[in-house]
């Protein structure tokens, strides 16, 4: 029950950090709209402070709803919501090591919550076979990918992750 307030902390963290990212791009000025934004800023027309706004307050309350408002431990399900937020940081970090080549310590700090949220879901049910496969698989894709550099390690991980978790949640049915 404890990690499952540390959840609930960091995915509150998560929505600050997402707050602060939007000041930081001026969502919160009257003449938002005319903020120019870089041909990266966004996904699909959609800039990118939408999206941690949007997907911070989703954890939190799927955190909320998931461990009865901190009451009961954190279900391994919460893997599968995270990993799509993993998955988007794999993209995020392929525009940072390879088309921007510079980094925003605010991005990163989005990027770590995630993985620490992660985390938190993979140390609380380690004992499971989908938790087992899923860390395994990531160190492989993070040595795999190393020989590919720092995007390399972020892909072959977050893909490692996924293979295992799907293996390790497919091979008990």
């Amino acid at each position: 029950m404890r990690k499952a307030w540390i959840f609930l902390f960091l995915s509150t963290v998560g929505v600050a950090e997402a707050l602060y990212h939007a000041d930081q791009e001026g969502a919160f000025t009257t003449n938002w709209s005319v903020v120019q934004f870089g041909p990266y800023a966004s996904f699909f027309g959609i800039p990118y402070w939408v999206l941690g706004l949007v997907w911070y307050p989703i954890v939190l309350v799927v955190g909320l709803w998931a461990t009865r408002l901190g009451r009961v431990d954190l279900v391994p399900e919460l893997l599968i919501l995270l990993t799509v937020g993993n998955i988007v940081t794999g993209y995020f970090w392929f525009l940072d090591f390879n088309i921007v080549r510079a980094f925003n310590p605010t991005y990163v700090g989005l990027y770590l919550t995630n993985y620490a949220l992660t985390g938190l879901v993979v140390a609380e049910n380690r004992t499971r076979p989908e938790m087992r496969e899923f860390v395994t698989w990531t160190v492989i894709g993070m040595v795999v990918g190393a020989i590919f550099g720092g995007y390399g390690v972020s892909v072959f991980g977050i893909g490692g992750g996924i293979v295992g978790a799907v293996g390790g949640y497919t091979s008990k049915k």
